[in-house]
């Protein structure tokens, strides 16, 4: 799940017995694999791109940046072991951090995008942070990207390195998005074809 409108983008795992309002998005995934494709900054880059904002916050919208987005592997529910470990690692130094600091998401992002911040254990999570985006990237064949420094960028060469980053990204996202959709209208068009061959006396 994650807020529909929200400073920092982030997403959690949460019961399917829970009832949820209007104001959170809730997507049908279970591994970690997805979720640590939709919480690192390849997928934050995509989303800040394409969903509209309120105010400071962004609006996130499903239909404009989690069904258009391509994952790595086709099918979202795909389990990729690397992602599946930082993601857990990750996800669970997270929640062990705002259990001992009895904190929210939003105060934790908060405190690993503040520059003069430098606790030891935001430090580790801004070090998990970028060794997921590291693996996501690997899990797309895109290692050639640098990783940058997790945090808000405070001297011009930071700035330059988050840019690169993002606008690589966007740019190898929309493209393997174009090369599924030609993937499919091929394997649609074959289809046809049979169908049309099979059905001939």
């Amino acid at each position: 799940v994650t807020a529909v409108y929200t400073k920092h983008l982030c997403f959690s795992f949460a019961s399917p017995q829970q009832v949820f309002n209007n104001k959170v998005s809730v997507f049908g995934l279970t591994c970690y694999s997805a979720w640590t494709c939709l919480q690192s900054r390849v997928h934050e880059s995509f989303a800040r791109l394409l969903s509209p904002t309120l105010e400071d916050r962004l609006a996130y919208a499903p239909s404009r940046c989690f069904t258009t987005f391509p994952f790595p592997q086709s099918d979202p529910r795909a389990v990729i072991p690397d992602l599946e470990v930082i993601g857990q690692a990750l996800y669970e130094t997270r929640a062990a951090y705002m259990l001992a600091e009895q904190v929210g998401l939003t105060v934790t992002y908060n405190r690993l995008k503040d520059p003069q911040n430098h606790d030891a254990p935001i430090e580790h999570l801004r070090r998990l942070h970028e060794q997921m985006d590291a693996a996501v990237l690997a899990a797309y064949d895109w290692s050639d990207i640098p990783v940058p420094l997790y945090g808000t960028p405070t001297t011009p060469d930071q700035k330059k390195a988050v840019e690169h980053f993002e606008d690589e990204v966007i740019d190898r996202l929309f493209a393997l998005n174009a090369e599924r959709a030609a993937e499919e209208k091929r394997a649609g068009a074959t289809v046809g074809a049979k169908q049309k061959g099979a059905g001939k006396p």
